[in-house]
């Protein structure tokens, strides 16, 4: 249900030939919430085709069908980086400088990614604001990071 809910949205409507690949990717995750959200979160990214979607079931082997561990989590985890864009993946690892579990204001982020020159767009510092809060919501919606203060639905903080 997760994994359908944050793929599909509340209408469930998984295209048929797609419920087989679903299944076994599902079974591959042991119910773990972890591995469930960024799964379905690299699923809604990727175009709904089922080679896509095999690509990313044959990514994850077999392995993590019969004993399910770190190194599995980490194979899973991998997957979904490899998956990102080259410009959020820079953005992504700048997160590293900061400490585990730090509110990290969205605004002050993005203005730490214009001065690092790791946005592309525009010469205006508003058009570059713009998109470094798409990419930061962009980074949300593929669960890479942490939401933490929202306003109004709007996400002005993450971890």
């Amino acid at each position: 249900m997760l994994l359908l809910n944050r793929i599909f949205g509340s209408e469930h409507d998984c295209p048929f030939q797609l419920e087989e690949v679903v299944a076994e990717i599902l079974k591959k995750c042991h119910g773990l919430p972890l591995a469930v959200i960024t799964i379905a979160s690299l699923l809604a990214s990727e175009e709904r085709s089922r080679n896509a979607w095999e690509s990313i079931r044959g990514f994850l082997g077999t392995q993590t069908s019969a004993n399910p561990s770190l190194r599995e989590m980490k194979s899973i985890l991998n997957l979904s980086y490899m998956h990102l864009p080259a410009r959020l993946r820079a953005c992504l690892l700048y997160l590293g400088m900061y400490l585990e579990d730090r509110k990290i204001l969205r605004d002050d982020l993005v203005r730490q990614w214009i001065a690092e020159g790791l946005l592309v767009g525009s010469l205006h510092v508003q058009d570059l604001e713009a998109v470094g809060r798409n990419y930061f919501n962009e980074l949300i919606n593929r669960s890479m990071i942490r939401p933490c203060e929202t306003h109004y639905g709007e996400v002005l903080s993450c971890r």
